[in-house]
């Protein structure tokens, strides 16, 4: 007796579109490593797998770089890419924009992600075959805190449908 699973989404992506955009992303992730080294290149690497994991699955709608205070849950900037599907007329922007701020040396850096409603509403079985796909373990994650500062989009990374939508938080 065999059996066979075939994993599905509720809309169309393929590997390219993911690539494409994951690509800038993956280039923001870079700029950040080479300012602060916070993270290994191998690192790196696993995130982008990860994240290329996430959205071809429509299994997350965000993903955060956030540097918080030191010792605490309070935001000093945030790079949040905005997952967008089927949209039209998002640009394709080059990647960069990725600032050095010296008071950033000293915090904390990390990368969340905000599961889709698709991902809630997936039967444990198939989270589990796509958490086969991880190079990384992700887990639940505190409660941020935003005051202080300001929101601004700033670019859009797009192929075909699939976009992020990038916004940065900076604390004032």
């Amino acid at each position: 007796m065999s059996s066979s699973y075939t994993r599905s989404t509720t809309q169309t992506s393929t590997q390219s579109k993911v690539i494409h955009v994951t690509r800038k992303v993956q280039a923001d992730l870079l700029a950040i490593l080479d300012h602060y080294g916070y993270f290994s290149e191998d690192y790196a690497q696993k995130l982008i797998n990860d994240i290329r994991v996430f959205i071809n699955e429509e299994a997350i709608d965000q993903v955060k770089f956030t540097w918080t205070c030191s010792g605490s849950n309070v935001v000093m900037e945030e790079l949040d890419y905005k997952v967008v599907w089927g949209n039209i007329g998002l640009a394709d922007d080059r990647s960069g924009g990725v600032r050095y701020r010296f008071d950033l040396t000293t915090s904390n850096f990390q990368v969340r992600i905000n599961y889709s409603d698709r991902w809630r509403s997936m039967p444990e079985d198939q989270k589990e075959l796509i958490r086969e796909d991880l190079k990384l373990q992700w887990k639940p994650a505190n409660q941020l805190d935003y005051t202080g500062g300001q929101w601004s989009s700033e670019r859009s990374y797009s192929k075909d449908g699939l976009g992020l939508s990038r916004s940065r938080f900076t604390r004032l």
